[in-house]
């Protein structure tokens, strides 16, 4: 007898992060410093120029945001994944001004948008922000829009 399990398919829609100029100018001086360290040889700016990069790097190169049903994941290297319910996302908006280190949370880039969610901010920086807008409106034709 043939039995078939029934699954939940959920559509799964991932968006990378838009990583701005002033990352990649971090990036590029972690990795001097970190060679210069290693050519001067002094251990103790080695080792923090090390840890400094293997902090740095896994968030450059995996932060994202999923949205799976209708929960919106923020991953970012090793910062913990926020799981936030699309349903109870208030408004999304541009942030008015921008501080000149853009590295907040989730952004990777001066060019984000700020979700409200349960009294709390969050900052991300998606690639394609229309779509990313477009898909958090499918599943909450609720959520509060500035024109962007």
């Amino acid at each position: 007898m043939l039995y078939l399990r029934q699954k939940s398919i959920f559509m799964q829609r991932t968006f990378k992060s838009k990583i701005g100029i002033f990352v990649y100018i971090l990036l590029l001086i972690s990795i001097i410093l970190l060679f210069y360290s290693m050519w001067i040889k002094c251990v103790a700016f080695l080792v923090v120029m090390l840890i400094i990069n293997v902090l740095f790097v896994p968030s450059f190169i995996h932060t994202e945001y999923i949205i799976i049903g209708d929960m919106l994941y923020l991953k970012s290297g090793y910062l913990p994944t926020l799981k936030i319910d699309i349903c109870a996302i208030n408004a999304i908006s541009r942030p008015k001004s921008f501080p000149f280190f853009p590295l907040r949370g989730y952004a990777l880039s001066k060019e984000c948008i700020i979700i409200y969610y349960n009294n709390k901010k969050y900052v991300v920086s998606p690639y394609d922000q229309k779509g990313f807008i477009n898909e958090l409106m499918k599943h909450n034709a609720d959520i509060k829009t500035e024109k962007m």
